[in-house]
């Protein structure tokens, strides 16, 4: 299955970054873009079928709701960040209907300079941010040939996400969501399965768990609150639910965030 990274999906300026060592992540999918710069080793990342090799120093940018997936080949450190179309608009734009013949490439040296020394290793502004991401996105361009996506119905998909994302408190499915952007109801089932191999409902449910890992941070609201506040008609269908998708039960997640280290 593949799975969509809806915490990595959202906009107004939305960033995160992380280094790991020696991590892989299943096949899954986002709105937001991704960039991965090799630190020490190397790994294989497969982006829409196409696996490359990223060795040291390498980089790959992920486009928008590219399905993508990476393990280690051997040792590797390597760092991501996520961050929103809000940091590029201009090359969002300019790519929406376009992708690379690849993913991974070197950046000049000034560049790479101009990146670790105010983004990696630094805590930077929003301006500072989206100078970097636009240096990046300028070789990613430079080094790569572009072609019209494979996946034309890469906005339908985006708009279906947009759905989800306002309608999730409500009793949603696909039939609704169909009905909502004018399309026949196998017609848009089809399009998910074929294009991400996942269905409507897990899509939804997806989300809703995530909400309701959002708020299981707060500590004092009780299971039972966050289920419904996550879109959820019952408890019996949240710890179900949140089971399937995270491994554990909710009051299990909350008792290994809670634990003393």
């Amino acid at each position: 299955m593949i799975l969509h990274q809806q915490y990595n999906s959202r906009g107004n300026f939305n960033f995160n970054a992380n280094i790991y060592t020696d991590r892989g992540w299943v096949p899954h999918f986002h709105k937001n873009f991704e960039l991965i710069y090799i630190m020490e080793g190397s790994l294989h990342l497969t982006v829409n079928g196409n696996t490359e090799t990223m060795y040291t120093d390498d980089y790959a940018l992920i486009l928008e709701n590219q399905v993508h997936s990476f393990e280690p080949n051997g040792h590797s450190k390597i760092w991501i960040a996520i961050f929103s179309e809000q940091f590029v608009p201009h090359f969002a734009g300019y790519v929406e209907k376009l992708e690379g013949e690849r993913s991974v490439f070197r950046c000049s040296e000034s560049v790479h300079d101009f990146i670790n020394a105010n983004l990696i290793d630094a805590q930077s502004s929003i301006t500072m941010k989206k100078a970097c991401f636009y240096a990046v996105c300028d070789e990613y361009i430079k080094n790569i040939p572009l072609t019209e996506r494979k996946n034309s119905n890469n906005d339908l998909i985006c708009r279906v996400l947009d759905y989800v994302e306002s309608h999730y408190m409500e009793d949603i499915s696909l039939s609704s969501a169909a009905e909502r952007f004018g399309y026949e109801y196998h017609y848009l089932s089809r399009i998910l399965n074929r294009g991400y191999h996942i269905n409507f409902s897990s899509l939804v449910n997806e989300y809703r768990v995530d909400k309701a890992i959002e708020l299981l941070a707060d500590t004092e609201k009780s299971i039972t609150d966050v289920a419904m506040e996550s879109g959820f008609r019952s408890i019996r269908s949240f710890n179900h639910v949140f089971r399937r998708v995270t491994g554990v039960t909710p009051r299990d997640y909350v008792r290994a965030k809670t634990k003393p280290i």
